[in-house]
């Protein structure tokens, strides 16, 4: 496969490919969201925070049992991701309209919408 090709098709962020040497036609779909699960450690991201984590019910367990009590404040964080463990991802974060509000923690998959990736 070519060098250039091989970049260019690492840079897809709308599915997961598995790019193989000897494969020389893919189809990717159109996508017009970013798969969370294919988020890579040490990149950064630009995440909008789901409105369950925001303001999260009495029965919810998230802040207590995986981040020490705290919950993002702001909508919209510069995130870097830290590890992945399952479902959960852990950040960190500093808000966009906030830059001295900062989140370090972890987020369910499920918890956050990626607008788009960061250099």
């Amino acid at each position: 496969m070519n060098k250039i090709i091989k970049e260019q098709l690492s840079k897809v962020t709308s599915v997961v490919l598995d790019i193989k040497e000897d494969v020389y036609h893919y189809v990717i779909p159109k996508a017009t969201k970013f798969i969370n699960s294919a988020l890579k450690q040490d990149q950064c991201y630009l995440i909008e925070i789901k409105d369950f984590i925001l303001n999260p019910d009495e029965n919810s367990t998230l802040a207590s049992n995986w981040n020490a009590g705290k919950t993002p404040k702001n909508k919209f964080y510069n995130a870097e991701v830290i590890t992945k463990m399952g479902n959960m991802i852990k950040f960190n974060c500093v808000a966009v309209e906030d830059s001295s509000d900062n989140f370090y923690g972890w987020l369910p998959l499920d918890g956050f919408t990626v607008i788009k990736k960061e250099r």
